[in-house]
């Protein structure tokens, strides 16, 4: 007890007595900026354990994956919202949908956000001339858009660029979210191949 008794004694008299520590913190706190707040909602259950979601504060409707659903299929299931907006309002999710979680609740819905169904269907692969832009877009495409492509199931953007004769370049400066490096589409989205 003694030992224990002096050595917080010493620790509290070099914590007293350094008066470069006060300084140092505040250094810390200046460099890092404000501290914002997570808006991190805590969901625990059985089947998912405890996890962070992060969904709009007005979200009215919530889902609960099951296992073996995608992005996709969800939204096929309700026909109410647009996965790009299934998107915004489950960022964790992540755009390409990798980080779906069954068990876990997404946002479905919102007061402000209300559903326009495409007036057509188009089937995967179909080139579509741009009389008006077809949905779902894969987001920053350029508003010059003269043609779009449905991605397909398995249609990689070499396949894209051999089809319709154009470079990476070209296509990366239309379609502003593919990158050089590592050119990905997204399955059932609209991509552009002609300016």
């Amino acid at each position: 007890m003694q030992l224990s008794l002096t050595s917080l004694a010493l620790f509290v008299g070099v914590a007293l007595a350094n008066p470069l520590a006060p300084v140092v913190y505040k250094e810390l706190e200046t460099r890092q900026g404000p501290l914002i707040p997570d808006n991190c909602t805590t969901y625990a259950s059985v089947n998912a354990g405890t996890v962070c979601i992060h969904v709009p504060y007005d979200c009215t409707s919530f889902y609960e994956v099951q296992l073996g659903e995608t992005c996709l299929s969800i939204a096929a299931k309700f026909n109410s919202f647009s996965l790009t907006q299934f998107f915004k309002w489950n960022p964790d999710v992540g755009q390409t949908c990798i980080s779906l979680r069954a068990y876990v609740p997404v946002c479905i819905a919102t007061l402000w956000y209300s559903f326009v169904p495409p007036l057509i269907q188009y089937p995967p692969g179909a080139i579509v001339n741009a009389t008006s832009t077809p949905v779902p877009i894969m987001p920053q495409i350029t508003a010059f858009c003269k043609t779009f492509q449905l991605v397909g199931e398995g249609t990689t953007v070499d396949q894209i660029l051999i089809q319709h004769g154009i470079d990476i370049q070209q296509f990366v400066l239309w379609n502003a979210m593919v990158q050089v490096q590592n050119p990905v589409v997204w399955r059932d989205y609209f991509v552009c191949v002609e300016v």
